[in-house]
């Protein structure tokens, strides 16, 4: 299944409405309604390009990470005062950031899944270097 957003428009959809529910639509609406769809999947994809490239060049995928790193899209972080007390403002501002990073890698995921798990590999810590066995050097 694509994410890509439906956007055919469909005619007969309002043919096969009950009567009381059809509505008048004339010519220029569906002109409006054609236009706007049109409007909506070129930014769409345009979207698609934007990010897939981005993701498409080292600089890019280090930028990205830098982005996300600085929302914190991927710790939990629960702020305290000097005294050792929760500070639950700054905790639920520092929720905000990580809601926002996390947006932005789904949304990264959704446009280019590819991009990302390459971006991951290369700067996400977390991820480790596989164990590649050592030749031995006689």
């Amino acid at each position: 299944m694509s994410d890509e957003p439906d956007l055919e428009l469909d005619l007969n959809d309002i043919a096969d409405r009950a009567p009381a529910e059809q509505e008048t639509v004339g010519a220029d609406d569906l002109e409006t309604e054609r236009r706007r769809r049109n409007r909506i999947k070129r930014e769409y994809d345009e979207a698609v390009g934007f990010w897939s490239h981005a993701l498409s060049t080292e600089i890019g995928r280090r930028e990205i990470w830098k982005l996300l790193e600085s929302a914190h899209a991927f710790e939990d972080r629960f702020a305290c005062g000097p005294n050792g007390f929760p500070q639950v403002e700054a905790t639920w501002f520092q929720a905000g950031e990580k809601a926002f990073g996390q947006r932005l890698w789904l949304t990264l995921q959704k446009y280019d899944l590819q991009g990302v798990l390459k971006m991951h590999s290369e700067l996400d810590g977390r991820m480790g270097k596989p164990n590649v066995p050592r030749r031995k050097v006689k």
